[in-house]
């Protein structure tokens, strides 16, 4: 009980957060991942997801499947985890090109690549972006027409977040670079978001609705440590 006690008396104190812009009613973040990356599996099933569920109106997402590839003197791109980090990667950016404009989608793309037993980068599978509607037609079609300009894309994009951040999953907030912003996302999303969207009085959020959702959340995370540990 005293943990209870303790975790509510935290998330009550002032929040010690970046200043976060909505632009038009939303919230763009971008998140630069990897295949194969156990952190960018936690972040997407333990942050973004449930950050979705709550803000999903009220959020633009933008996913760069990059990470710490690199190129060698001839061109060719090594990647974290290897070859099958860099196929992965690839249909990654093809099968998110072709949900353009499908956020929901989109995510559920990336959360079913990010679940074991990981699709694409363990069996060099397309059974996530089959399992969304894509056809596999359209995807190796992506790759015969598309795939370097994708490629070249996320390469550019990632330069400047993997300069300061140098972390994967990077997370940005409305194209700025900021590691407070980053660390704090990852810790905890959903109250960022909150925070950030209850400075905003058209989002319709308040102050008063993140520290009831923070109360919340720690006292099951108390409960929960309670009785399993």
């Amino acid at each position: 009980m005293n943990k209870i006690i303790i975790g509510i008396s935290l998330c009550l104190l002032p929040f010690c957060l970046g200043n976060i812009s909505i632009i038009d009613g939303k919230i763009k973040i971008t998140i630069g991942t990897t295949s194969g990356c156990s952190d960018t599996v936690r972040f997407i099933n333990q942050q973004l997801v449930p950050a979705y569920e709550l803000y999903s109106e009220h959020l633009k997402i933008e996913y760069v499947p990059w990470g710490r590839t690199r190129r060698d003197e001839n061109g060719t791109l090594i990647c974290q985890f290897g070859v099958n980090d860099c196929w992965a990667n690839r249909l990654h950016r093809c099968a998110l090109h072709l949900l353009e404009g499908n956020q929901e989608a989109q995510l559920e793309y990336m959360t079913c690549e990010f679940t074991s037993p990981y699709p694409a980068f363990s069996q060099n599978s397309y059974q996530c972006a089959e399992n969304v509607g894509l056809n596999v037609n359209n995807i190796e079609n992506c790759y015969a027409t598309n795939s370097n300009d994708l490629e070249r894309i996320a390469e550019n994009v990632s330069v400047d977040p993997m300069r300061v951040i140098n972390f994967v999953p990077y997370i940005t907030f409305n194209d700025v670079i900021d590691v407070d912003l980053h660390n704090e996302a990852r810790q905890d999303l959903v109250k960022l978001l909150c925070t950030a969207l209850a400075n905003d009085s058209s989002t319709g959020i308040s102050a008063a609705n993140c520290v009831s959702l923070t109360v919340g959340i720690v006292i099951i995370n108390m409960i929960n440590s309670f009785f399993y540990n």
